[in-house]
């Protein structure tokens, strides 16, 4: 079973661009070489390294983001697009308060610009749009409920095939001046 590994770093929240994700890793040599590097990677821009994270690789599908924030002036947003390298290489997103409806979550995922993908393209499974709305709206509620706690939040990616939808990787910043 080929496997993913990435340093766990508060200081590092995009792992591709500092070099500390190696994915599809075969052997033991294959992982033992890439934790060497993604260590060395690592050592070179913090000091602050958790530990290490081998998780299965997720099987392949369209990539999603779901992030929320709260803002200071509209409160808490939602926002979804085009995951993993897509979504700053696009700039295909689209934005809601939350938390959202289900009609909205529906409507955000109709604005992408990439929503073909969702259908199925070039023999690619159809994503459960259903389910897929289902996250958008429990990560809207999350931001709308915890919205003294969080500061942000980030899902990139989800990966989305039929009615399977894994969270890769994801990130929580608290509020500055919360426990």
């Amino acid at each position: 079973l080929p496997v993913a590994l990435k340093v766990e770093s508060p200081s590092l929240p995009h792992k591709t661009e500092a070099g500390v994700l190696r994915l599809d890793l075969k052997t033991a040599d294959e992982v033992t070489r890439a934790f060497e590097a993604v260590m060395a990677n690592a050592r070179k821009v913090t000091t602050q390294i958790t530990g290490v994270l081998v998780q299965p690789m997720a099987p392949a599908g369209v990539e999603i983001m779901a992030g929320a924030r709260i803002d200071p002036q509209f409160g808490p947003l939602i926002v979804t697009g085009l995951g993993g390298i897509f979504v700053e290489l696009m700039k295909d997103t689209a934005l809601s308060l939350a938390p959202i409806t289900h009609d909205e979550a529906q409507g955000l995922l109709g604005k992408l610009k990439g929503a073909k993908l969702l259908d199925g393209f070039r023999g690619g499974a159809a994503v459960d749009r259903e389910a897929l709305a289902d996250v958008l709206i429990r990560l809207s509620e999350l931001a709308d409920d915890q919205r003294g706690l969080i500061a942000e939040l980030d899902v990139n990616p989800l990966i989305c095939s039929g009615s399977r939808i894994i969270a890769v990787d994801a990130l929580i910043v608290k509020v500055a001046n919360s426990q």
